[in-house]
């Protein structure tokens, strides 16, 4: 502080006009006052004096001086030592139903939910009653075909499992599907009985709360170089509400890799810290282990943390010395392997147990953080994507938070599937050492990996090469690493030892040799490794022609699609998802996933989950600070004589129409439909008549949910509507609409609305009256003080 404020003295002197812009105004006025500088408001449109000082709020990236002018602007970079540029939130929505039928072809399997397994054919136009409708085609066990209206899309999904095996058709009639859907429901209640069991059992221990927050974890915080996205400040807020509880955490933050998990979890074990606690953060390899060390060391050493780190890089000496500190309590934090988990270890007072990447670990370890979970609180992370089906169901009973936008300024990384030309490789390691950065380079094979590196010494030999693989020891490995980190060493010849955890934003190029030996997620993960800055990242898939299968082709072609940020959670990856899940949910629930599709299988959960918490099966699980989620189930089916599709002649391409309609049917918020509207309109033109009425009728049948609709029936110039629950239908809102309109009358099955004209003015008259009608109620309701 010295320095800068006899720098600020001095500009005062001399006549300087200097303002401190900052987005951290009382903190700035707090270390100012202790150099007894007390800086007044710059009002906005005013004119700075000379020799004065001024605060603005404002948000830069470092400070400048124009001598000329007399003119000096200081930033939160000069006055912190650390700038929190806030730079574009780049807006990221998770999509809709799990099966995204953009790639969805003639010829994939579809699960239909009320008619079973099928084959897609393709959309067909056809005239029903004078009024063309476009449908999916669905073929079952010959001879039975199906035609399925597009508007009810949202019926449909694309068939997944977990294995590759091929399901078997079903029959329309017989029964079958209806004795499958039974079981497999069955098997969905028994799992969500489980799941809040477990609950239950969690919540029935107790232990002390950790506190409110300290001035020194505002401080930590105040440090963190980037400005927080909006799903990383939510996951931040869920661990700290946990923390403050009477019962332990258990909690899984679920995000894409580079999305800034790590700092949820260091803040966490700092409020931990505070609180007298210790903290174990377990990773899954060793190197992972040491970029974490770096990680804390670099968020938390300034703030008096007496970290200790356990891996087979260290000596019988230091381990030891670790050891008896963890017993004594002198060590706060410690972070290892598994090596943590084993019996010599013993803790003075470990609260919190952090978890990288939990799915990588065995089932022997899984079962000590089981036992672990019941007494201390645990924080588990992972990149592996959770489908949100699932994870809607899950999000009370297993506690997640997802982080799913990008850091801001972060670049799509570009990625490149191709076969392996030399020249290619030299020109992506020049262009990236042509800008000062570095270049991971993946080669699976430790026999050959040496071959490779005299290989790429003589394509570039300007670069410097560092070699690190599984089998090399910790004298051996820890140089190349240290080296790389510092950038000694431009390009890193590694085997996939990287994929996990190693964060060096000045690496932005990657190039996988023979990508199609390894698995999606492997591959996924290790593109992760770049693209960690506000640098463009390039990735290379390499592969050698004569070797490549179809397969293999499809995992690389899948990842080149999904470059965009956040496509962890894209639709494409289906084996990661189903990988995900299968890891959520455990191996018995695979039979059942086989047997109606993946997605089915994850919505009966969800449906089984929220009928224990409202007590339809047994005693209800209250849980606190939940919020309203919106139901993503089926909507009503409303068949109007009304032309509502997507016309060939305004969108050409089959699998564009097939996009528009699921993203209509999925949506179920007005502001949602709303946004897809505009997209529509703004890649298409003025949408036609069809278009508008197909967007009216999603509308409507959103209202229509709402009140509890099952189907509205428009032929023979009447409005039929049924209900899903009749008998929770007040009998006061039939009799309010039969005198909004004398001609409604009510059968015992529906509620018939007479109409002539337009069919859908008619829909959506009688959407707006029931709509008043139930507001009425509730408002006379209100007045007479009942609930």
């Amino acid at each position: 502080m010295t320095p800068l404020a006899s720098t600020l003295q001095n500009w005062q002197r001399e006549g300087f006009m200097i303002v401190i812009s900052t987005d951290q105004p009382n903190r700035a006025r707090s270390v100012l006052a202790q150099v007894d500088l007390h800086p007044q408001e710059l009002e906005a449109g005013a004119t700075p004096e000379p020799g004065r000082l001024y605060l603005a709020q404002g948000n830069l990236g470092g400070g400048f001086v124009m001598p000329e002018r007399k003119f000096a602007l200081v930033s939160d970079a000069e006055l912190f030592g650390v700038a929190r540029l806030k730079l574009p939130q780049k807006r990221f929505t998770e999509g809709a139903p799990i099966a995204t039928v953009l790639d969805l072809k003639p010829g994939d399997y579809v699960v239909h939910v009320s008619f079973g397994i099928g084959v897609f054919r393709g959309l067909v136009s056809r005239e029903v009653e004078g009024v063309k409708k476009e449908f999916l085609f669905i073929e079952y066990a010959a001879p039975d075909k199906l035609f399925v209206p597009a508007d009810q899309l949202d019926r449909v999904q694309k068939y997944l499992n977990p294995g590759d095996s091929q399901p078997k058709l079903n029959r329309l009639t017989g029964g079958e599907w209806q004795k499958t859907i039974a079981k497999a429901k069955d098997d969905a209640r028994a799992f969500a009985r489980d799941l809040v069991k477990l609950y239950a059992e969690r919540k029935a221990v107790r232990r002390r709360p950790f506190g409110p927050d300290t001035p020194w974890q505002a401080e930590m915080e105040a440090t963190f170089p980037w400005v927080e996205t909006p799903s990383q400040m939510a996951a931040i807020r869920d661990v700290k509400r946990d923390l403050l509880e009477e019962w332990p955490m258990d909690r899984l933050i679920c995000g894409d890799v580079g999305f800034g998990k790590t700092e949820v979890a260091i803040r966490g074990a700092f409020k931990a810290i505070q609180a007298g606690r210790q903290v174990a953060v377990l990773c899954p390899t060793t190197i992972l282990s040491e970029q974490h060390f770096r990680n804390f060391r670099e968020r938390l050493g300034g703030f008096g943390v007496r970290m200790g780190l356990l891996n087979r890089f260290r000596s019988a000496k230091e381990k030891a010395e670790i050891l008896k500190g963890l017993a004594e309590g002198k060590i706060e934090l410690v972070l290892g392997t598994h090596a943590l988990l084993s019996k010599e270890i013993a803790f003075k007072d470990l609260g919190l147990v952090i978890v990288d990447e939990e799915q990588k670990f065995g089932v022997k370890q899984k079962e000590s953080l089981k036992h672990l979970r019941t007494s201390v609180d645990v924080l588990s992370m992972s990149a592996t994507p959770i489908p949100r089906t699932l994870s809607m169901a899950m999000m009370d009973l297993r506690q997640m938070s997802l982080i799913n936008d990008p850091p801001p300024g972060r670049l799509a990384i570009r990625t490149y599937v191709r076969p392996y030309v030399s020249d290619v490789v030299r020109e992506a390691v020049l262009r990236e050492l042509s800008r000062g950065g570095q270049v991971f380079y993946v080669f699976n094979r430790v026999d050959q990996i040496y071959h490779v590196a005299e290989r790429l010494k003589k394509l570039v030999p300007t670069a410097r090469v560092g070699i690190g693989h599984g089998q090399m020891t910790e004298a051996e490995l820890e140089p190349v690493m240290i080296g790389f980190i510092k950038g000694e060493i431009d390009v890193l010849l590694s085997t996939t030892i990287v994929e996990n955890g190693i964060d060096i934003p000045n690496a932005n190029t990657l190039i996988v040799e023979n990508a199609d030996r390894l698995g999606l997620s492997q591959l996924y993960q290790l593109r992760g490794r770049v693209g960690r800055s506000d640098r463009q990242a390039y990735a290379y898939f390499l592969y050698h022609q004569k070797e490549l299968g179809d397969n293999a082709m499809h995992r690389l072609q899948a990842l080149q699609e999904f470059s965009s940020l956040g496509s962890g959670y894209s639709l494409a990856f289906r084996d990661l998802q189903i990988r995900g899940a299968g890891e959520l949910l455990g191996a018995k629930q695979h039979g059942a996933m086989a047997a109606i599709g993946y997605e089915l299988y994850t919505q009966l959960i969800e449906e089984a989950v929220s009928a224990l918490k409202q007590g339809v099966d047994g005693a209800p699980v209250v849980i606190p600070g939940q919020e309203v989620e919106i139901d993503y189930g089926p909507l009503p089916v409303f068949d109007l004589p009304v032309a509502a599709y997507i016309p060939e002649t305004y969108i050409r391409e089959q699998s564009q129409r097939l996009y528009f309609y699921q993203q209509l049917m999925s949506t179920r918020t007005v502001e949602r439909l709303s946004e897809v509207s505009s997209e529509v309109e703004d890649r298409y033109g003025h949408p036609p008549e069809p278009v508008k009425a197909a967007f009216e009728v999603m509308r409507m049948r959103m209202s229509g949910k709402k009140f509890g609709f099952e189907k509205v029936d428009g032929k023979g110039g009447r409005l039929s509507v049924s209900f899903e629950n009749r008998a929770a239908i007040a009998p006061r809102i039939f009799s309010m609409m039969t005198r909004a309109r004398r001609d409604v009358y009510i059968t015992r099955d529906a509620m018939i609305w007479p109409y002539s004209g337009d069919p859908l003015a008619a829909t959506r008259a009688m959407v707006d009256t029931f709509e008043r009608c139930v507001d009425a109620y509730e408002r006379e309701r209100e007045d007479a003080g009942l609930d």
